[in-house]
C-alpha cells in the first residue's frame, strides 16, 4: 500500500509541476520593465532626484544631471520584507519604472544612559534621499509608500515635472 501511495503522490507532484511550468510561460515579463541598477554606474551620467521626506510628506528639492557617487548608487536596493518605506518612479504612463526599498530613514534610535527603563528611544526626523535613474527613463511621478504585513500603502506623491 505504501508504493502505491508513494507512486501517486509522485505523479501528483510531478502534474504539479508542469501546471505551475505552463502557467508563468504566459506572462509576458517585458510588460513590466522596472529599470534595473545595472544601467547604473559611476562612470554615465544618471538624473538624480533629491527628496526631503518624513514619515507622512514628501518633497522634490532639486533635480540634476550627474555622475552618481557611491552612496547613492549604493542606496539602489530592491524591495524587501525589513523595508517599512519605499519610494516607487512612474514614467508617463503611470507605468512603475523603479521600486526602491529605503528601509526606515525616517526614525532615530537614541538611547542614554540612565533612561533605560523609558518607554521612549527615539522620534521621527526629516531624512534626505537621492534617487538616481537612467538618463533614458522619462519620470512623471515619485511616490511615498509605507509597508506593512499586508502590503503597500501610498503615502504622498508629487509630480516630477
Amino acid at each position: 500500500m505504501g508504493y502505491k501511495l508513494e507512486k501517486l503522490v509522485k505523479k501528483i507532484q510531478l502534474f504539479l509541476f508542469f501546471f505551475a511550468v505552463s502557467l508563468t510561460a504566459d506572462i509576458d515579463f517585458r510588460k513590466n520593465k522596472i529599470v534595473s541598477s545595472e544601467k547604473l554606474s559611476l562612470f554615465n551620467e544618471a538624473r538624480i532626484y533629491k527628496l526631503t521626506a518624513t514619515h507622512n510628506n514628501m518633497i522634490l528639492k532639486s533635480e540634476k544631471v550627474s555622475q552618481p557617487n557611491k552612496k547613492q548608487l549604493k542606496k539602489f536596493n530592491t524591495l524587501s520584507r525589513k523595508d517599512k518605506y519605499a519610494i516607487q518612479v512612474f514614467n508617463q504612463d503611470g507605468k512603475q519604472i523603479i521600486l526602491l526599498g529605503i528601509g526606515n530613514p525616517f526614525y532615530a534610535h537614541a538611547q542614554h544612559i540612565g533612561y533605560e527603563n523609558s518607554d521612549v528611544f527615539g522620534g521621527y526626523i526629516e531624512a534626505d534621499i537621492d534617487i538616481v535613474v537612467p538618463l533614458g527613463a522619462n519620470v512623471s511621478y515619485i511616490s511615498l509608500l509605507s509597508q506593512n504585513e499586508y502590503g503597500l500603502k501610498e503615502i504622498k506623491r508629487i509630480k516630477v515635472d
